[in-house]
């Protein structure tokens, strides 16, 4: 097993292989995200769990990612990355194939679970690695080029959902998603090398201690920004169009697909940019921009104008998210990388947990309009807040 600090000098091509793995494995995983992301909340409706049920689940999803990714993060600084990104996609191949039983709202909270510690293993590994692997100088463009790859799958991955869904059955679409986890896991098990980091920068309890200031800071961020991004994505979105604007799931996922490919697009982009001007600058004007989209699309109930809008936010989004990642990883200690990673993932898991929970309460009463406004509304406290920490 190879050192941190040894591993890309020892081998470029070890290096190359386990970026361009993770690469394909982002690809793949994010096509089984978006396709997920398609047919959950619509499956969950249509046997009749409600708008609360939904955000209930979903927390669930949340509170088991936070806690797990902490203890699993930390751990990965000394025992090292693969194994739990290995143990990741099994548990996220089989916790799939599940969902083809799930029924009641209590089989979707104990899945949205299972589902969420998974998930924090690999969010939290995956950064920590991309991190590991590449230089302060490269880090931009390389995370940029996995978010093009990302949401790439994504939107495929949405296109997917909506036609076996509207053509097929919900069953089918899990089955799917769980086949391209085992793919990915297959990758990493073969393409990734082990590796740890140098025992002199083993994990202690005072390590949480010695948090430095940006690193705090992106605490905030990263809790802010989650209260209604994921919410709204997940459970607002694909209701909204297909249940109550009318559209057929089949265009949906057309619609979201096209979405996704050109923030896809935009994150390459973005990459480079990231590498060659303020990061700070670049993120917080795309933040404003979105937030700007966001609160115009309750205004045209309308699917061409919801369409063009949530089109216009992405592109915003696409172009700020590798300068966002840059300065996350930027901001993490060499010697503790899984350790902030999973703090990090910890903070947008919670704020993740109290937006689902308050949205879904929120929309027992009120219209659409406003997990909108407030989504727009958190796009702009986190753009202040890079601001203020320039």
């Amino acid at each position: 097993m190879l050192c941190l600090y040894g591993f890309s000098k020892v081998s470029l091509s070890l290096r190359k292989n386990a970026l361009y793995a993770i690469y394909a494995m982002s690809f793949l995983t994010s096509v089984g995200f978006g396709a997920y992301g398609i047919v959950v909340s619509l499956y969950m409706w249509s046997l009749g769990i409600s708008f609360s049920g939904l955000g209930l689940a979903f927390s669930m999803f949340g509170i088991s990612m936070a806690a797990a990714g902490l203890l699993f993060g930390a751990h990965s600084d000394l025992v090292g990355r693969k194994r739990y990104l290995v143990l990741s996609l099994f548990m996220t191949s089989a916790t799939m194939f599940l969902y083809t039983q799930a029924r009641v709202l209590a089989h979707f909270m104990v899945l949205d679970g299972l589902g969420g510690i998974s998930a924090s293993l690999r969010s939290v590994i995956v950064s920590a690695l991309i991190t590991d692997l590449t230089r302060e100088k490269e880090r931009g463009g390389k995370f940029g080029g996995m978010g093009g790859f990302s949401w790439i799958g994504t939107g495929l991955g949405y296109l997917i959902g909506g036609l076996f869904s509207g053509l097929m059955s919900f069953f089918w679409v899990f089955v799917v998603i769980s086949l391209l986890d085992m793919v990915s896991c297959l990758l990493v098990i073969f393409f990734v090398a082990p590796y740890r980091v140098a025992k002199k920068e083993s994990f202690r309890l005072i390590s949480f201690k010695r948090l430095t200031s940006q690193m705090r800071v992106w605490l905030a961020l990263s809790f802010v920004s989650a209260l209604a991004s994921v919410p709204v994505e997940v459970i607002v979105i694909p209701v909204y169009l297909v249940e109550f604007l009318g559209v057929d799931r089949a265009v949906f996922g057309v619609f979201m697909a096209s979405s996704y490919l050109a923030l896809s697009l935009t994150q390459f982009l973005g990459g480079n940019m990231a590498d060659k001007y303020d990061r700070g600058l670049i993120f917080s004007v795309s933040q404003v921009a979105s937030a700007f989209f966001i609160a115009l699309q309750p205004m045209f109930p309308f699917f061409p104008c919801f369409a063009t809008l949530y089109f216009l936010e992405g592109l915003g989004e696409g172009l700020g998210m590798p300068s966002r990642n840059a300065l996350s990883a930027s901001s993490v200690r060499p010697e503790h990388r899984g350790l902030d990673f999973s703090l990090l993932n910890l903070a947008g898991n919670v704020g993740s947990v109290v937006g689902s929970l308050g949205i879904g309460m929120l929309l027992e009463t009120v219209s659409f309009d406003y997990s909108f406004y407030i989504r727009a509304l958190t796009y702009l406290v986190v753009a202040l807040l890079v601001h203020i920490q320039k």
